[in-house]
């Protein structure tokens, strides 16, 4: 079974989205989030922004409606991009997307790129244009995961340093034998079920973990199966 990684992101994201915003944006979460009112996530309206003949190129995006404690209008926009390689025009279409946004819904946005990657020379954090009088400039929040260490992913008690550590690992896949990805694939499955997470966002990430990095061979899949399953059993992983 194959599924995308683009899917499996905005399928995480959703699933484990308090973690998400603890984890990347915490100053937002402590400071404006209304965690009680709960979460909207708008992707189809996020796809209806596109052009015809953008929609097909979709990546791994999300639209995502929550309440504040601070704002008069009640309410703000949160646009998340997973990028996981070079696109010349990814800056410029992070601003098109921030003023299509606020133009529908007359509303602040909060705009932020997880880059999965490691061609660092594609990694804007922002959009600038010049042209006589006018000068656009728009930034917009990174975080950069070729450029951290095992040990800064890691949030204590926040089980998405779970899902950055399986992402990680997939770009260093090209080098690492099966072997080797078997050792590290068993040792985040024993972290994940011992880390005292709800049975719900252990099979979520599970799930990632399972998906996101496959075996060069189905003989390596079996053993990890083996591995795995005194660890998984009083926990049945639930499919995507």
């Amino acid at each position: 079974m194959i599924i995308s990684r683009d899917i499996l992101w905005k399928g995480i994201i959703e699933d484990l989205f308090d973690d998400f915003l603890w984890y990347f944006l915490p100053d937002l979460a402590q400071n404006e989030v209304d965690f009680s009112q709960g979460f909207e996530f708008l992707d189809k309206e996020l796809d209806s922004l596109l052009p015809e003949n953008e929609r097909s190129k979709r990546h791994a995006d999300k639209l995502v409606k929550f309440y504040t404690k601070t704002n008069k209008i009640g309410f703000a926009l949160l646009h998340i991009e997973v990028q996981g390689y070079p696109d010349a025009h990814f800056a410029e279409r992070m601003y098109e997307y921030s003023y299509r946004i606020r133009d529908r819904w007359k509303c602040e946005v909060c705009s932020f790129v997880l880059y999965t990657d490691n061609k660092l020379d594609f990694h804007p954090t922002k959009f600038e244009k010049r042209y006589y009088t006018s000068h656009i400039l728009y930034e917009f929040g990174t975080f950069d995961l070729s450029q951290k260490s095992e040990a800064m992913l890691e949030v204590a008690g926040n089980p998405f340093s779970i899902v950055m550590k399986v992402a990680k690992k997939a770009i260093e896949k090209g080098q690492l034998s099966d072997k080797k990805q078997l050792v590290w694939k068993v040792a985040l499955t024993k972290e994940l079920y011992q880390a005292g997470y709800s049975r719900k966002k252990i099979q979520h990430i599970f799930d990632f973990l399972r998906f996101y990095v496959t075996f060069a061979t189905p003989n390596s899949k079996e053993l990890f199966d083996q591995n795995v399953e005194p660890i998984t059993k009083p926990v049945k992983p639930m499919g995507i």
